[in-house]
Protein backbone atom coordinates (compact mmCIF):
# COMPACT_ATOMS: atom_id res chain seq x y z
CA UNK A 1 0.00 0.00 0.00
CA UNK A 2 2.92 2.54 0.81
CA UNK A 3 4.57 1.77 -2.58
CA UNK A 4 1.22 2.39 -4.35
CA UNK A 5 1.24 5.59 -2.60
CA UNK A 6 4.98 6.66 -3.09
CA UNK A 7 3.90 5.93 -6.90
CA UNK A 8 0.97 8.05 -7.01
CA UNK A 9 2.60 10.89 -5.25
CA UNK A 10 5.74 10.48 -7.43
CA UNK A 11 2.77 10.98 -10.60
CA UNK A 12 1.61 14.08 -8.66
CA UNK A 13 4.13 15.69 -8.07
CA UNK A 14 5.69 15.07 -11.85
CA UNK A 15 2.33 16.37 -13.32
CA UNK A 16 2.34 19.74 -11.26
CA UNK A 17 5.92 20.31 -12.46
CA UNK A 18 5.50 19.95 -16.22
CA UNK A 19 2.13 22.60 -15.45
CA UNK A 20 4.89 24.88 -13.83
CA UNK A 21 7.13 24.65 -16.86
CA UNK A 22 6.94 28.25 -18.42
CA UNK A 23 4.77 28.05 -21.93
CA UNK A 24 6.33 27.99 -25.14
CA UNK A 25 4.66 28.68 -28.83
CA UNK A 26 4.96 25.83 -31.45
CA UNK A 27 4.98 26.66 -35.06
CA UNK A 28 4.60 23.76 -36.99
CA UNK A 29 4.34 25.18 -40.32
CA UNK A 30 8.02 26.67 -40.14
CA UNK A 31 11.22 25.38 -39.02
CA UNK A 32 12.53 28.96 -37.81
CA UNK A 33 10.74 30.55 -34.28
CA UNK A 34 10.69 33.98 -35.96
CA UNK A 35 8.71 32.57 -38.94
CA UNK A 36 5.24 31.24 -39.07
CA UNK A 37 3.47 30.29 -42.99
CA UNK A 38 -0.15 29.76 -43.39
CA UNK A 39 0.92 27.04 -45.81
CA UNK A 40 4.70 25.73 -47.29
CA UNK A 41 3.56 23.73 -49.70
CA UNK A 42 0.99 24.72 -51.92
CA UNK A 43 -0.42 24.28 -56.09
CA UNK A 44 -0.56 27.28 -57.68
CA UNK A 45 -1.85 27.22 -61.74
CA UNK A 46 0.37 29.29 -64.24
CA UNK A 47 -0.95 32.50 -64.61
CA UNK A 48 -2.30 32.51 -60.91
CA UNK A 49 -1.91 33.57 -57.38
CA UNK A 50 -2.39 32.14 -54.32
CA UNK A 51 -2.66 34.33 -51.28
CA UNK A 52 -1.49 32.88 -47.15
CA UNK A 53 -1.12 34.42 -43.70
CA UNK A 54 2.21 35.07 -42.67
CA UNK A 55 4.21 36.31 -39.07
CA UNK A 56 7.17 37.22 -38.84
CA UNK A 57 9.02 38.18 -35.97
CA UNK A 58 11.87 40.61 -37.84
CA UNK A 59 11.82 42.40 -41.14
CA UNK A 60 12.51 39.52 -44.16
CA UNK A 61 13.32 39.42 -47.93
CA UNK A 62 13.33 36.71 -50.11
CA UNK A 63 14.51 35.12 -53.44
CA UNK A 64 13.17 32.94 -55.85
CA UNK A 65 14.80 29.52 -56.72
CA UNK A 66 13.90 27.73 -60.55
CA UNK A 67 11.58 30.33 -61.82
CA UNK A 68 11.93 30.63 -65.43
CA UNK A 69 9.05 33.72 -65.91
CA UNK A 70 9.34 37.24 -64.70
CA UNK A 71 6.25 37.11 -63.45
CA UNK A 72 6.62 34.68 -60.69
CA UNK A 73 7.28 36.56 -57.53
CA UNK A 74 5.84 37.33 -54.27
CA UNK A 75 3.73 40.54 -53.01
CA UNK A 76 4.66 40.91 -49.83
CA UNK A 77 5.46 43.93 -46.92
CA UNK A 78 9.15 42.68 -45.82
CA UNK A 79 8.11 43.79 -42.54
CA UNK A 80 7.45 42.21 -39.46
CA UNK A 81 4.23 41.18 -38.25
CA UNK A 82 1.08 39.52 -39.38
CA UNK A 83 0.25 39.87 -43.00
CA UNK A 84 -1.11 38.52 -45.70
CA UNK A 85 1.31 37.98 -48.88
CA UNK A 86 0.15 37.20 -52.62
CA UNK A 87 2.62 34.51 -54.75
CA UNK A 88 2.49 35.35 -58.32
CA UNK A 89 2.80 32.36 -60.91
CA UNK A 90 3.77 33.82 -64.08
CA UNK A 91 1.72 32.69 -67.34
CA UNK A 92 4.50 31.64 -69.31
CA UNK A 93 6.09 29.59 -66.53
CA UNK A 94 7.99 26.38 -67.46
CA UNK A 95 9.14 25.45 -63.74
CA UNK A 96 7.16 22.41 -62.39
CA UNK A 97 8.19 23.51 -58.39
CA UNK A 98 9.23 26.71 -57.67
CA UNK A 99 11.18 27.84 -54.34
CA UNK A 100 10.44 31.22 -52.46
CA UNK A 101 13.33 31.35 -50.20
CA UNK A 102 12.31 33.85 -46.90
CA UNK A 103 15.36 35.23 -45.16
CA UNK A 104 15.58 37.64 -42.16
CA UNK A 105 16.80 41.33 -43.06
CA UNK A 106 17.01 42.92 -39.66
CA UNK A 107 19.33 44.94 -37.50
CA UNK A 108 17.56 43.28 -34.96
CA UNK A 109 18.65 39.52 -35.47
CA UNK A 110 22.44 39.12 -35.68
CA UNK A 111 22.84 36.06 -37.83
CA UNK A 112 21.63 36.24 -41.59
CA UNK A 113 21.35 32.13 -42.02
CA UNK A 114 18.08 32.53 -40.10
CA UNK A 115 15.59 31.63 -43.49
CA UNK A 116 12.64 29.00 -44.61
CA UNK A 117 11.07 27.97 -47.64
CA UNK A 118 7.70 28.14 -49.58
CA UNK A 119 7.45 25.69 -51.80
CA UNK A 120 5.35 25.52 -55.16
CA UNK A 121 4.07 23.41 -57.44
CA UNK A 122 3.03 24.95 -60.58
CA UNK A 123 -0.35 23.51 -62.55
CA UNK A 124 -1.17 23.57 -66.32
CA UNK A 125 2.16 24.65 -67.52
CA UNK A 126 1.34 25.83 -71.15
CA UNK A 127 4.33 24.56 -73.97
CA UNK A 128 6.42 26.99 -74.49
CA UNK A 129 6.80 28.23 -78.20
CA UNK A 130 9.27 30.72 -78.24
CA UNK A 131 10.86 32.14 -81.27
CA UNK A 132 14.44 34.13 -81.48
CA UNK A 133 16.23 35.50 -84.27
CA UNK A 134 19.60 33.79 -84.08
CA UNK A 135 23.06 35.00 -86.33
CA UNK A 136 23.97 32.11 -88.84
CA UNK A 137 26.56 31.11 -91.01
CA UNK A 138 27.37 34.30 -93.87
CA UNK A 139 25.95 36.87 -91.38
CA UNK A 140 22.33 35.87 -92.03
CA UNK A 141 19.68 35.52 -89.44
CA UNK A 142 17.75 32.27 -88.76
CA UNK A 143 15.37 31.63 -85.99
CA UNK A 144 15.28 29.26 -82.86
CA UNK A 145 11.94 28.18 -82.08
CA UNK A 146 10.80 26.49 -78.84
CA UNK A 147 8.10 24.16 -78.79
CA UNK A 148 7.64 22.63 -75.78
CA UNK A 149 11.23 20.89 -74.36
CA UNK A 150 12.80 21.32 -78.28
CA UNK A 151 14.07 23.98 -79.75
CA UNK A 152 14.84 24.01 -83.34
CA UNK A 153 17.47 26.21 -84.99
CA UNK A 154 15.69 27.30 -89.01
CA UNK A 155 17.85 29.11 -91.73
CA UNK A 156 16.85 32.29 -93.03
CA UNK A 157 14.13 30.58 -95.86
CA UNK A 158 12.64 29.25 -92.87
CA UNK A 159 14.11 25.51 -93.13
CA UNK A 160 14.76 23.47 -90.09
CA UNK A 161 18.36 22.81 -89.69
CA UNK A 162 19.02 21.35 -86.14
CA UNK A 163 17.45 20.98 -82.58
CA UNK A 164 18.46 20.25 -79.29
CA UNK A 165 17.28 19.60 -75.77
CA UNK A 166 17.63 19.22 -72.13
CA UNK A 167 17.57 16.32 -69.86
CA UNK A 168 17.06 15.96 -65.93
CA UNK A 169 18.54 12.10 -66.42
CA UNK A 170 17.24 8.88 -67.23
CA UNK A 171 15.85 9.79 -70.37
CA UNK A 172 13.93 12.59 -68.49
CA UNK A 173 13.20 15.72 -70.87
CA UNK A 174 14.03 19.00 -68.81
CA UNK A 175 11.50 22.16 -69.18
CA UNK A 176 13.13 25.45 -69.94
CA UNK A 177 12.82 29.23 -71.48
CA UNK A 178 14.88 30.34 -74.22
CA UNK A 179 16.10 33.57 -72.76
CA UNK A 180 18.65 34.83 -76.32
CA UNK A 181 22.18 34.31 -77.01
CA UNK A 182 25.32 35.20 -74.87
CA UNK A 183 28.92 34.44 -75.19
CA UNK A 184 31.94 33.56 -73.93
CA UNK A 185 34.37 33.34 -76.91
CA UNK A 186 32.28 31.47 -78.65
CA UNK A 187 28.07 32.24 -78.70
CA UNK A 188 25.72 29.85 -76.75
CA UNK A 189 21.81 29.80 -76.74
CA UNK A 190 20.74 30.51 -73.41
CA UNK A 191 18.21 28.85 -71.41
CA UNK A 192 16.72 28.86 -67.90
CA UNK A 193 15.59 25.73 -66.29
CA UNK A 194 14.52 24.78 -62.66
CA UNK A 195 16.21 21.13 -63.44
CA UNK A 196 19.96 21.79 -61.60
CA UNK A 197 21.37 18.92 -63.26
CA UNK A 198 19.92 19.72 -66.65
CA UNK A 199 22.19 18.61 -69.48
CA UNK A 200 22.23 19.71 -73.36
CA UNK A 201 20.71 16.45 -75.69
CA UNK A 202 21.47 16.84 -79.50
CA UNK A 203 22.51 14.43 -82.44
CA UNK A 204 25.94 13.97 -83.76
CA UNK A 205 24.70 15.51 -86.95
CA UNK A 206 22.88 18.39 -85.26
CA UNK A 207 25.64 18.84 -83.47
CA UNK A 208 27.87 19.19 -86.50
CA UNK A 209 25.47 21.82 -87.82
CA UNK A 210 24.92 23.74 -84.62
CA UNK A 211 28.83 24.21 -84.50
CA UNK A 212 29.03 25.08 -88.48
CA UNK A 213 26.49 28.12 -87.69
CA UNK A 214 28.67 29.13 -84.19
CA UNK A 215 26.73 27.66 -81.71
CA UNK A 216 29.02 25.76 -79.25
CA UNK A 217 26.42 24.61 -76.90
CA UNK A 218 24.26 26.15 -74.00
CA UNK A 219 23.94 28.44 -71.23
CA UNK A 220 21.62 26.76 -68.63
CA UNK A 221 21.23 29.14 -65.61
CA UNK A 222 23.99 30.81 -66.77
CA UNK A 223 26.69 27.80 -66.74
CA UNK A 224 28.15 27.28 -70.35
CA UNK A 225 28.11 23.87 -71.44
CA UNK A 226 29.37 22.80 -75.00
CA UNK A 227 27.48 20.22 -76.68
CA UNK A 228 28.03 16.62 -75.33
Amino acid sequence: MNKIMKCLTGVILGIALIAMLPATKAYASSSQFWLDFGETTMSIPAGSEHTMWLRSDYNYTYYVEGATSSGTYCECSYKSGSQNVTFHIGADEQAGNIFFHFYADDERLQSEDAHDCVEVYVQGIKPASTTLPVTIAKGKTGSLVQNDKISMLYNEKGVAMASFSLTKGKGVMASYAQTGVVSNGASYFGVSTSDKNATPVISESDKAVMLANGYAGVCINGKYVNWP
